[in-house]
């Protein structure tokens, strides 16, 4: 049977425990701890108390109220109704038209939550990929953090934040109790010692106890509120835990149910890890025994001890300290590696600096362009500082263009050589490069020539 709230059979014992629990307290307030109480102190405690179980009624009745289901499943569930609704028989409308749409990713402004999405073979269709199918509620939850049975709910995406109000309600409920019966029983029994030793008189909640609706039964009243103590105490305990265990979830932003995974898998982890440890530990005793080292080997078997030497023994344990070391110095190479990468970036850097400065200092320059000195430095090509010496200046510029051949210009201290500018000089130098090819070509070939003729010779 699926459920959609808390509030449907059957209940949950644990559920039922929940609604006699909290009506107790605070009767169990109104009637031992607040008539005893002085008037100043009773009246702020008593709203305090039951300010906080209004909260957490009304926090508890909005969780388990709300339905955390998956919207895929809603959505797919409220068509089923409508076709049923309808008249139709059938299974295989659905399978073929609820199915099918919800197996597509986009919705059409339906409200249903687009993301991942995974197959529940219970339910029988696609939900949410962090969507459960819980088996007490029969339906797949929306982000289901877990089943509360205090609750007798799934709490879930819809519902978290009531489940967490409800928690931390209640446990604001049970400090507020505990506190005022903490200072009323101890009050009471500091002043019936006093009275009872008769080093001083009793005290106005002495009175109070003892005169209790006429009764006369202090010490009943005092009882009841010990027991009822104890009972705030072991619940502040169990529900600070939990209060405090979903902060932290909420700090992580994980869920119950991914807590208890991720926990299952370390616990798993750690029991290989163990276990190859201990097959290690075996190993290394019998290699020590095989080989005389006498301490060695105690040390192998005190760290093996179950309990006391994984715990007493562990850091002089020599498997342990192995792998401590062989961990390090990955991490030192690793250190190493990056080191040296940075210094290598550097040095080519600091390459690529003084290339690139060479290159500029390199820069064939016409004539005319260094007639002042440069700004950056750079020494003047030899042609133009021989034409300066030789007493050439910018007017005759001109004439040393006139006297130019081609791509070659004319140097002025003689004018019958010639500088080749740097486009000339590669043309030259490729030209020279292809004769001295053809050169080898046409020697190889005269040399296999007369290689040939002279074994023609040789045969004959």
């Amino acid at each position: 049977m699926r459920r959609t709230n808390g509030f449907q059979k059957p209940y949950n014992p644990m559920q039922i425990g929940t609604w006699i629990l909290l009506p107790i307290l605070l009767f169990q307030f109104l009637f031992f701890a607040s008539p005893i109480l002085p008037l100043a102190a009773s009246v702020p405690c008593t709203i305090a108390l039951f300010a906080c179980g209004w909260c957490t009624a009304y926090y508890a009745y909005k969780c388990c109220g709300t339905d955390p289901i998956d919207e895929r499943l809603r959505r797919h569930l409220n068509q089923v109704e409508g076709v049923d609704a309808n008249g139709g028989n059938g299974n295989d409308t659905i399978d073929t038209a609820v199915d099918h749409q919800s197996r597509q990713h986009p919705t059409n402004g339906g409200g249903v939550d687009e993301g991942p999405i995974k197959f529940c073979w219970v339910c029988g269709i696609d939900v949410h990929e962090l969507s459960m199918h819980c088996k007490f509620c029969d339906k797949c939850v929306s982000k289901f953090d877990h089943h509360c049975h205090w609750l007798n709910t799934c709490v879930g995406k819809a519902n978290y934040d009531y489940f967490f109000k409800t928690v931390g309600s209640t446990l604001a409920l049970v400090v507020v109790h505990g506190g005022v019966l903490a200072g009323v029983v101890v009050t009471f029994f500091v002043q019936f010692m006093q009275e009872r030793t008769g080093s001083g008189p009793g005290g106005a909640i002495l009175d109070r106890a003892n005169d209790w609706f006429g009764a006369d039964i202090g010490l009943v009243v005092a009882g009841v509120n010990v027991f009822f103590l104890i009972v705030d105490g072991v619940c502040a305990s169990l529900i600070g835990q939990l209060f405090l265990f979903h902060i932290r979830l909420r700090h992580e932003g994980i869920t119950t149910y991914s807590y208890i995974v991720r926990d299952g898998q370390r616990k798993c982890e750690a029991q290989r890890i163990k276990m190859d440890l201990e097959r290690r530990r075996i190993t290394a005793v019998e290699t020590a025994k095989s080989e005389g080292k006498t301490i060695r080997k105690w040390r192998l078997m005190a760290a093996g001890c179950p309990h006391v030497g994984e715990v007493v023994c562990s850091p002089c344990d020599p498997l342990r300290l192995e792998d401590k070391k062989s961990k390090q110095k990955p991490m030192q190479q690793h250190g190493d590696v990056e080191l040296g990468s940075d210094q290598n970036n550097k040095q080519e850097e600091s390459t690529m600096e003084n290339e690139s400065s060479q290159e500029e200092r390199n820069v064939p320059v016409t004539l005319g362009e260094c007639a002042t000195p440069s700004p950056c430095g750079y020494d003047e090509p030899d042609h133009i500082s021989s034409q300066k010496q030789s007493g050439v200046d910018g007017n005759d510029a001109a004439t040393l263009q006139n006297k130019t051949s081609g791509d070659e210009i004319v140097n002025p201290a003689n004018d019958n050589t010639t500088v080749p500018s740097a486009p000339q000089a590669a043309m030259n130098q490729k030209r020279d490069q292809q004769h001295s090819e053809s050169d080898v070509s046409a020697k190889s070939v005269e040399f296999l020539t007369i290689s040939s003729q002279n074994g023609k010779d040789k045969a004959t």
